[in-house]
């Protein structure tokens, strides 16, 4: 499959239309409860691959430390970021929700499902950079508790 077939594929699950720019598109998605996030799809046909990302937004200055560290105990086996990995931007200061995927796989769940589950991990994560001021409650086993939906 490649990047415009599914491109085409998923703008007809989402009954929207998408325009595609070289090999990326961007767009607005609305999360399962109901928030908006900005999605940007980027593919290489070669590869096969697909890559969603998401800005979450430059965190506050209080507890940034703190936050990084739940940012990166996050990315520690994908555990609580559904197979994305969170990252700061160096030129922008903001935080990014990004994953990389296979493209046929993700046709075979269907795009939209998808990109949807991205969506609200993405907007679970923005509210948590967002409102991030003190540390994180911790679940039992010690590691961050999970911030919400998560992908599939």
């Amino acid at each position: 499959m490649t990047f415009k077939e599914y491109v085409a594929s998923l703008a007809k699950e989402l009954g929207v239309e998408i325009a595609i720019e070289g090999d990326a598109c961007a767009f607005s998605l609305g999360s399962a409860e109901g928030d908006k996030v900005e999605i940007l799809l980027q593919g290489c046909d070669a590869r096969g691959a697909l890559l969603m990302c998401a800005d979450l937004a430059e965190p506050p200055p209080e507890g940034r430390e703190r936050l990084f560290q739940t940012l990166l105990e996050a990315n520690d086996l994908y555990g609580d970021t559904a197979g994305a990995t969170l990252s700061l931007v160096p030129r922008t200061g903001h935080v990014r929700l990004q994953r990389y995927d296979d493209m046929n796989t993700l046709a075979g769940i269907g795009p939209a499902k998808a990109l949807i589950a991205f969506a609200d991990t993405a907007t679970a994560w923005k509210r948590l950079v967002a409102d991030f001021r003190a540390a994180p409650p911790k679940g039992s086993d010690g590691m961050s508790t999970p911030p919400g939906a998560m992908l599939v």
